[in-house]
């Protein structure tokens, strides 16, 4: 095994030695966007696997079981591929575990109820702390006889980890690590380039995103109160209906559904994405089943509408007029928003979606023009249509 050391510590950035080296029983890994936390803790993972005697029982766990194949599974199998080490092993597809020697590793996700309470485990990998409630984090850590890995981008300013990140009595010991992008030697350049750009773009965003700081709730942000859940987590409904914000070249389309429950309104992104025809947004409703609902459109294309209506869908034209945004922006602070924590563009928004100003700082009562909005004007074109007196304001 000596080899596949020297080959694991070769390709690994500053994340694989820091839990090496760390003998805290929570060792909790934050920063931001592609700083090479979940990278660094698979190598780790795959570090002992390799070297140690002892059978370990690994878990790594994300909230919903497609967010964990598309991000931390994959990246196991590619860099356990790519050390010469998932070929002498024996992956189990249907189960999601693999086998190594006398180590077993097993991928599972936080809705399934019978993993989380099940069998005990050696180590668990929280991937994305923060879209982990504290009951299922709780039931897990009780699970575990040694250490706790958890790694995420700081995006919410409230979330229990932070309790953990602060709690110097913790039994075991707390170790936590923080990085951005500048410590993952392996960006390209033009990530890198990417990354950077959100300094001018969007502050808010650069202190999350680019520098690893813990959101912070601003006066100009216009939502302040929130709350993000898993979308498996939402209620069963009665109805739910679709809001759409056209785009196309630079603008993404964006789509989404909400429903209403009592004073709560549950959201959940569906589409974000640049470059959809009508035609490719009649398409995505249809091979998602969601034909038969109603969907609220931006009411300054009507043209998209009939199109979308000739595709067989019940598109109907938001309420829109004048003071209809802060109308509709004012409705929306009436309900406690449950949004769902899936919804990343939307979420970033949420966190950037902020008032205008003048130049010596006052706040104006309209948001900011030229920020990202797509999905907060979907949200308030859906609710505003749905649940405001439809005779207030008429349609242009």
């Amino acid at each position: 095994m000596d080899s596949g050391k020297q080959t694991i510590k070769e390709y690994c950035n500053r994340q694989f030695y820091e839990a090496l080296e760390s003998k805290a029983r929570f060792k909790i890994f934050v920063g931001g966007s592609r700083s090479g936390k979940t990278i660094g803790l698979v190598q780790y993972i795959l570090y002992l696997i390799t070297t140690t005697p002892t059978p370990l029982t690994i878990s790594i766990v994300r909230a919903t079981l497609p967010s964990l194949k598309r991000s931390v599974l994959r990246d196991f199998i590619q860099v356990s591929q790519k050390l010469g080490i998932y070929d002498r092993g024996v992956f189990n597809k249907t189960e999601n575990i693999f086998k190594f020697n006398k180590h077993k590793v097993e991928f599972f996700s936080l809705d399934d109820a019978q993993k989380i309470k099940g069998s005990k485990r050696d180590i668990c990998y929280f991937c994305e702390i923060d879209e982990c409630g504290y009951d299922e984090f709780n039931q897990i850590i009780m699970r575990t006889t040694n250490h706790i890995l958890c790694c995420f981008n700081p995006s919410e300013p409230v979330h229990f980890i932070y309790d953990i990140m602060d709690d110097k009595d913790m039994p075991g010991g707390v170790d936590v690590f923080h990085s951005t992008y500048k410590d993952n030697h392996f960006l390209e350049p033009s990530v890198v380039q990417q990354i950077e750009s959100m300094k001018i773009r969007n502050p808010d965003l650069w202190r999350v995103y680019g520098e690893g700081q813990r959101a912070m709730i601003s006066n100009k942000q216009i939502f302040n109160n929130w709350q993000f859940v898993s979308r498996d987590e939402f209620p069963e409904f009665d109805d739910m209906y679709l809001a759409c914000d056209f785009g196309y070249t630079i603008d993404p389309c964006c789509i989404l559904e909400f429903a209403k429950i009592k004073d709560k309104i549950y959201v959940h992104e569906l589409l974000y994405k640049t470059g959809m025809t009508n035609g490719d947004i009649a398409k995505f409703i249809k091979e998602n089943n969601l034909q038969d609902r109603i969907i609220y459109c931006d009411s300054a294309e009507p043209k998209s509408i009939e199109e979308l209506r000739r595709w067989g869908l019940t598109a109907k034209p938001a309420i829109k007029g004048p003071g209809s945004i802060s109308a509709g922006i004012s409705l929306l602070k009436e309900y406690q928003v449950i949004l769902s924590k899936e919804s990343k563009n939307a979420i970033n928004e949420y966190y950037s979606y902020s008032w205008d100003e003048l130049k010596d700082g006052t706040l104006i009562n309209k948001p900011k023009p030229n920020q990202a909005d797509h999905f907060c004007d979907s949200l308030r074109y859906g609710v505003y249509s749905r649940y405001k007196n439809r005779t207030e304001f008429y349609v242009i």
